[in-house]
């Protein structure tokens, strides 16, 4: 005589699905917080800050694409950091600024004289041709 035992698993649906509802608050608050930060967000950083496992991230396809629609618009930012004893100190930018400024003086100057020059040269052409004309009419 077999008798069949009715198993009892409420409970354990019931924890069940209040550690889905805690681990996905975990993991919406750890998305809101790396975008607050400027942090990268996609899944390995959220997995590693929030505790929770990437398969679980990729099953759950509301946090799935909360995930991926930030991904899709985060330009990594190039951030070249010079050594201090490769940067430019304040004297050493005021001198270039100094020799740039001569520099830009000097060539307006050579400018100014060559369209001089051009308009002399025009006014030549100009005065060659009217002599020209007056010999072959």
């Amino acid at each position: 005589m077999t008798r069949s035992w009715e198993r009892n698993i409420d409970g354990l649906r019931a924890y069940a699905q209040e550690k889905a509802v805690e681990t996905a608050r975990r993991a919406e608050e750890t998305i809101a917080h790396l975008l607050k930060e400027q942090h990268a967000v996609n899944f390995k950083t959220v997995t590693e800050t929030a505790g929770i496992s990437t398969a679980w991230l990729y099953g759950n396809e509301a946090l799935k694409q909360r995930i991926m629609h930030p991904c899709l618009q985060q330009v990594p930012a190039v951030q070249i950091k010079i050594p201090r004893r490769e940067q430019a100190s304040s004297a050493s930018k005021d001198t270039m600024i100094a020799a740039l400024r001569q520099r830009i003086k000097k060539l307006k100057e050579e400018n100014r004289a060559l369209k001089q020059m051009v308009e002399v040269a025009n006014g030549l052409l100009y005065q060659r041709e009217g002599k020209l004309r007056e010999s072959t009419s």
